[in-house]
């Protein structure tokens, strides 16, 4: 007895606290262990982060799902900073508030209630944890006369059962003990476990009194909810057919109070980051002072922040979620950042604090040690951004403080988007109406610019104006439904498709969902290398003319408008509609005509609305006698050749992102993608790694090895609750999938050490030989770290070969002519003209082979300078002449041209290409020895007040940020010259928007 009491007393570690509570609920209690679900929200969109333990058994509280298990327990990682539950703002000031924490947590589906629930919480308090039960006061819901609701005495008669005296239950309201998920739903009395830090401060009733008022020496310590009513849309309340248990004890507080603590930053969770902060920043050791109200944060504030701060990071970054496409991760990761540079003077911290993060949590979460090397590199490359960022903004906000002082006690210097937001602040705010910045108007600062509801309140008080936060998040919750929204159309798209899409909302309502999984129904013909995508037959539910809804189309062979659209929604379908990245099937609806042929309506749009799968049909031309009525029996047929091209570049995508994870040991995530019968394209995240030709040559020929080794590729049926137990599932960050039917497209070639698991609702190969062919034809940085990638597989591939085969011809055909002494200015001028069309087209070329190419003929033309055939003069007089030839007037009233022979030489005399233009306005570029440069002529008699040399040369030299002025004693309003400026990664994109602007602003104001 001694040797066990003497164990009881024994102070516990962390580790040892979470282990004993699921212990206790799986050995003594038939629960089942669940691990904790990564703190990235992928199938619930209300909310930015996981920030209580049922999150992940929603659906089954709402009815959507069953439960796996009926009893379950677990640690559950949350998050908390914004929304409802929004710690962020006073982590540091106190001893328990944190933006990372963990749930303990035990939950009946249908199972045990209210009696078991409770016994089992006082059996592991007093037992395991050696909590004396006189420290305990109960709580328990007082009724509701508005809600109709009584009080719960159930609890109250089993909280005496278990030993409770009356003056330790205590009755409180709606607000402290009654638990809704939302305003509408499953919902429940909860009664609530407090303890008494300081019983010896008091009897009973007069400690009993503190409960629930906010007193940090008397806390919650669990609460146990019971779900048993049911909350409709009118506000009144129904039982629910089935009861649940759901119960939540905060780890960090529970390990204070077992490890007889004051405070959750004094345990052996936060102890040894302090030891680490203290060792490398050499500053003084953590002594647990909080700052009074009247004081400012002390240096204990900042070893809070740091441990508190570092942990999330940590947790987010190991479950996927990435600073680049969560602001609210971004913010704590910067003000981690500056509170390790500006308190502890030393901007390494974090990369030594993530490791005891690590050690501390990877007993309980695994992913954080097997991911350390990621979160490593991304908090590394997080800092690069950071510190780029605020030189510039530094420099930006100096600057605006001379046109705006008034900002000098503004503290918004952390946000780096915060100068540009706050002119474009200034050139808008004689909009707002009284005073009040407008919804629209927030959701653009914080969107375009990065400014979070923090950064709007100290603008608003700078201003003395005020802001519609409601307004905004109605703007936010907009902008979210309409990305997720099946029904956006590409601003290519027939407005006229625009204009039906009210009523295509309102006719789906209506009507039963389509069975939609015989899109999936498809077999491979390896002998004629197609694949065989069987006909539907199937019934008309609802028919939409234009944007009427009708029972019947009848056509006497009249129809004059064949822009008419006729949308049909049928009983089954068989058509992909555009969703996953992938675009619709092709394809037509045959119905028979009143003569007995039949007819084809070509589908030219297919959506997805209310679960019903519409088909957007045009009229056919031929005007023939066809009635169409709701009931009648349709024939769904499918393009296969366009089917096929989706099928393969969908895998393609997924090849394309394994092989990147299997070549690189990078930090590496899918951006977005894009599947059409033409290519696919692929856009990921990289950290720490520059995509190089060599490295294109890499994956493109791993993949063509995985295409030729017959890997099969499998898909499997899934619900959420299954991918939450598996592992190295690749998803897309930030991405909300369903709880139910989801497909787990696996790619598994051992011999090539690649495995592809994606969530993907696509269509794919049964095998990757059916791709035949693969080739990447583009390769495009998009920003520091991301890269865009267009493939092609099978046909197109095929097609991409044979037109690189055709140029790779011609060229060695000029080249031959040069060797031989038979060049002409013909010559050189295809030369360049290829060498243009290779840079500034859209022309579909193996990526490899056309910088090949573009070296290769750049080599050619080299050696013509070096052969003295042609100066420096006559190189650029070709090109200008041959231009001017095929730009006469008046179709062409002024000339914008880059000049590409420009790069093979050291430097271009612009003003030699300008002299060539006196009848009309002339804009050249030239980009030589890796100097872009500008000159821009305008004749007196083309100037006007809004049109001249200085006016124009503006336009294109803004997306390079590039000064410009004119030559010394000449008018800016005749000729004006661009300073050269070095030509970054992006000086393609930023020819093209440069041109662009150039070329809309001579069209719009030349007279």
């Amino acid at each position: 007895m001694h040797s066990s009491a003497k164990k009881l007393h024994r102070v516990l570690s962390s580790r040892e606290i979470r282990k004993t509570f699921t212990d206790f609920f799986i050995n003594n209690h038939e629960h089942t262990f669940v691990r904790s679900s990564p703190v990235v929200p992928w199938c619930d969109p209300t909310v930015s982060f996981v920030n209580a333990g049922m999150n992940q058994f929603k659906s089954v509280f709402l009815g959507k799902t069953q439960a796996t298990h009926k009893r379950v327990t677990n640690s559950q990682k949350c998050v908390r900073v914004g929304g409802k539950h929004n710690d962020l703002s006073v982590v540091g000031e106190d001893g328990y508030h944190h933006t990372f924490f963990e749930m303990l947590g035990n939950w009946s589906f249908g199972d045990y209630f209210k009696r078991e629930a409770c016994a089992m919480a006082l059996e592991l308090l007093r037992g395991p944890y050696n909590i004396d039960p006189s420290r305990l006061y109960v709580t328990y819901f007082a009724g509701d006369k508005i809600l109709g609701l009584p009080a719960d005495l159930e609890s109250v008669d089993i909280w005496r059962s278990l030993g409770f005296p009356s003056s330790r239950i205590l009755p409180f309201g709606t607000k402290d003990n009654f638990w809704e998920m939302g305003s509408s739903g499953p919902c429940g009395p909860c009664t609530e476990i407090h303890i008494d830090h300081r019983p010896d401060l008091g009897n009973t009733d007069q400690r009993s009194k503190l409960v629930n008022a906010g007193r940090s020496d008397l806390t919650e310590l669990w609460n146990l909810v019971f779900i048993q009513y049911n909350r409709h849309e009118d506000g009144s309340i129904s039982q629910l057919p089935s009861h649940h248990v759901d119960t939540g004890m905060g780890f960090e507080r529970l390990t204070a109070i077992l490890q007889n603590k004051s405070s959750n930053y004094d345990t052996d969770l936060f102890v040894p980051i302090f030891d680490v902060i203290n060792k490398i920043s050499k500053a003084p050791h953590y002594s647990g002072c909080f700052p009074t109200p009247d004081e400012s944060a002390t240096l204990d504030t900042g070893y809070r922040i740091l441990a508190d701060h570092a942990r999330m990071v940590a947790v987010c970054l190991a479950d996927g979620m990435l600073p680049d496409q969560n602001q609210k991760l971004r913010r704590v990761l910067r003000k981690a950042i500056t509170v390790s540079e500006n308190v502890f003077g030393n901007e390494t911290l974090l990369q030594h604090i993530i490791p005891v993060v690590a050690d501390s949590l990877g007993s309980a979460y695994p992913e954080i040690a097997n991911k350390q090397n990621d979160i490593l590199e991304l908090i590394s490359h997080e800092q690069e951004v950071f510190k780029a960022l605020r030189e510039s903004s530094s420099k930006a906000f100096s600057e605006v403080l001379v046109e705006y002082p008034n900002l000098e006690d503004v503290d918004l210097m952390e946000c780096p988007g915060f100068v540009p937001a706050y002119r474009e602040f200034q050139s808008q705010k004689h909009t707002f109406k009284n005073h009040c910045i407008p919804g629209e108007f927030l959701f653009k600062l914080s969107d375009t610019y990065g400014l979070t509801e923090e950064h709007f309140k100290k603008l608003a008080q700078s201003e003395e104006m005020t802001y519609d936060s409601s307004d905004y998040k109605d703007v936010v919750t907009r902008a979210k439904l309409k990305a997720k929204s099946s029904m956006n159309f590409n601003e290519q798209e027939n407005t006229h498709l625009k204009n039906i899409e009210k009523s295509l909302v309102d006719i789906t309502k209506s009507l039963p969902s389509t069975d939609n999984h015989y899109k999936y129904s498809y077999t491979y013909n390896e002998l004629e290398k197609e694949y065989a995508v069987p006909d539907l037959n199937s019934k008309v539910l609802g028919i939409l003319y234009n944007d009427v809804c009708v029972n019947e189309v009848v056509s006497t062979g009249g129809f004059s408008n064949t822009k008419d659209i006729i949308s049909i929604v049928t009983e089954a379908s068989n058509f992909y509609y555009e969703s996953g990245g992938q675009q619709a099937d092709k394809g037509c609806i045959i119905l028979e005509a009143a003569n007995g042929e039949s007819l084809d309506l070509k589908v030219i749009a297919v959506r997805s609305i209310n679960d019903c799968v519409i088909h957007m049909c045009e009229l056919p031309k031929e005007r023939l006698k066809f009635t169409l009525a709701v009931g009648d029996n349709v024939v769904l047929n499918i393009d296969k050749i366009h089917r096929k091209r989706n099928i393969c570049h969908h895998t393609a995508v997924h090849l394309l992102n394994g092989v990147m994870r299997a070549l690189f040991n990078k930090v590496t995530y899918q951006v977005s993608s894009a599947v059409t019968s033409d290519h696919c394209k692929l856009e990921v995240g990289l950290i720490g790694k520059r995509i190089t030709k060599e490295d294109v040559s890499k994956m493109e020929e791993l993949i063509r090895r995985i295409i030729s080794a017959n890997a099969p590729v499998n898909v499997e049926l899934c619900n959420a609750s299954d991918i939450l137990q598996k592992n190295n599932i690749t998803m897309v960050p930030g991405e909300v999938y369903p709880e139910t039917g989801l497909r787990l497209v696996t790619i598994n070639c051992e011999h090539y050490d690649l495995q592809s698991k994606e969530l993907c609702c696509g269509t794919h190969v049964t095998n990757t030989k059916e791709l035949e062919q693969f080739c990447i034809t583009n390769v495009k940085q998009t920003n520091r770290a991301r890269y865009a990638f267009t493939a092609v597989a099978g046909d197109a591939a095929d097609k991409v070969h044979k037109v690189a085969a055709l140029l790779q011809h011609r060229v060695d055909m000029l080249e031959k002519e040069i060797k031989t002494d038979k060049m002409s200015n013909a010559t050189e001028v295809e030369l360049q003209k290829i060498r243009h069309n290779l840079l500034h087209t859209d022309i579909m070329l193996p990526y490899v082979f056309k910088m090949d190419t573009l070296e290769r003929i750049n080599i050619i033309l080299k050696r013509v300078k070096e052969t003295a055939r042609t100066n420096i003069k006559d190189f650029v007089d070709v090109e200008m002449r041959n231009l001017l030839q095929e730009k006469p007037l008046p179709a062409h009233p002024f000339i914008l041209h880059y000049i590409s022979s420009s790069a093979l030489v050291e430097e271009v005399p612009l003003q030699k290409a300008t002299k060539h233009c006196t009848d009309r306005p002339i804009l050249v570029v030239a980009k030589s020895d890796g100097i872009v440069k500008a000159r821009c002529c305008v004749p007196k008699k083309f100037q006007t007040e809004n049109f001249n040399a200085d006016k124009w040369l503006s336009e294109f030299a803004s997306p390079f940020s590039a000064q410009i002025a004119a030559p010394k004693g000449q008018d800016p309003h005749d000729v004006c010259n661009m300073k050269g400026k070095k030509a970054s990664m992006q000086f393609d994109d930023q020819l093209e928007i440069a041109m662009q602007k150039a070329h809309n602003y001579a069209a719009q104001h030349l007279k």
